[in-house]
């Protein structure tokens, strides 16, 4: 399922796509505006990795473009802020299905 048919069913969704300061580049922002997810994804930056580094996330050993890159993560937070569902992967170039975050979006009350 693509992120934006999810959007469309679930209208109070908000993305919050938290990157280091060092990664923010225009393609960031051309693939928002080209899926029309502007309003829907709001983007957070992170000085010095300072999240990454609480919630875990450095990359032991990264080569030098990806300093303060974390592993790729899914967190969805319930209104009340609580985590609902965490996925951390190893690999960048393997996503997690769709159809497992849309049934934990579904989970969540």
């Amino acid at each position: 399922m693509e992120l934006r048919k999810t959007f469309e069913e679930v209208p109070d969704l908000k993305v919050v796509y938290v990157l280091p300061d060092n990664q923010w580049n225009d393609k960031s922002t051309l693939f928002v505006e080209s899926n029309r997810m502007r309003n829907r994804i709001l983007f957070a930056l992170d000085p010095d990795s300072t999240a990454v580094d609480l919630l875990g996330l450095r990359r032991e050993n990264p080569e030098p473009i990806e300093d303060g890159v974390p592993h790729p993560a899914t967190f969805l937070i319930d209104r009340q802020g609580m985590v609902r569902f965490a996925d951390v992967r190893e690999d960048v170039h393997i996503w997690i299905d769709s159809g497992f975050v849309r049934k934990a979006l579904d989970a969540i009350p």
